[in-house]
């Protein structure tokens, strides 16, 4: 992904608007998309795979997946055109391998992860471009342990490799923990939570450029 910024936008690096309790929906800057060299209007099929095992914490425990990819099925989109902020919209991610409390846990996500820029690159096509994925919702669950994770979390894109580095650390508050039930009392409503892990991006109709 190409990244030339067209109009520097203020992030607001906060939850989406998913929690009752979370703050307000974060924002991203507006760039011109091409995709295979085209930046004519229209929307383009991705698909994306990690490049190795994924973590998840809160301050009092823990928790990794092996390994995660977003399918062919419900489409995930990138979108193409001038004056785009919703750079990509992931509509599923299918976690693997995943382990907390209790043991195996199953983790199902929702609604529609929207992609954001929010840093200025060159022309070239090898910037590392800052920003964040927004609108997060996913529910994790065993036998003895269910919570909800919403909010949004850091990253950045490399033009280079066209990989999405997500790396939400810090217990920020980007993303909080809802809902939960059991869990041996290791997680707890309210508690902040960190999301790292790095997804390879593919579209069959080419590189994804943004200027």
């Amino acid at each position: 992904m190409k990244i030339k910024h067209a109009a520097i936008g203020t992030a607001a690096l906060a939850l989406a608007g998913v929690a009752a309790a979370g703050p307000a929906l974060a924002t991203g800057s507006s760039y011109t998309v091409a995709v295979g060299g085209s930046s004519a209007a229209g929307t383009h099929n991705i698909t994306a795979a990690s490049t190795g095992s994924l973590s998840f914490a809160v301050p009092t425990l823990s928790m990794s997946c092996t390994s995660a990819a977003v399918p062919s099925s419900p489409a995930s989109t990138v979108a193409s055109g001038t004056g785009v902020v919703d750079i990509a919209a992931i509509n599923k991610i299918n976690f693997n391998g995943c382990t907390g409390p209790g043991g195996s846990l199953t983790v199902t996500t929702s609604g529609s992860w929207k992609l954001h820029g929010t840093s200025a690159a060159t022309s070239g096509s090898s910037d590392v471009v800052s920003g964040h994925v927004e609108n997060i919702t996913a529910v994790v669950s065993n036998a003895v342990c269910r919570f909800t994770v919403t909010g949004s979390a850091n990253g950045s894109f490399n033009e280079a490799n066209q990989q999405l580095n997500v790396n939400e650390t810090g217990f920020t508050g980007n993303l909080k923990v809802s809902n939960v039930t059991g869990c041996l009392g290791q997680v707890q409503n309210g508690q902040s939570a960190n999301f790292t892990g790095n997804f390879q991006v593919t579209s069959p109709d080419g590189a994804i450029n943004v200027s």
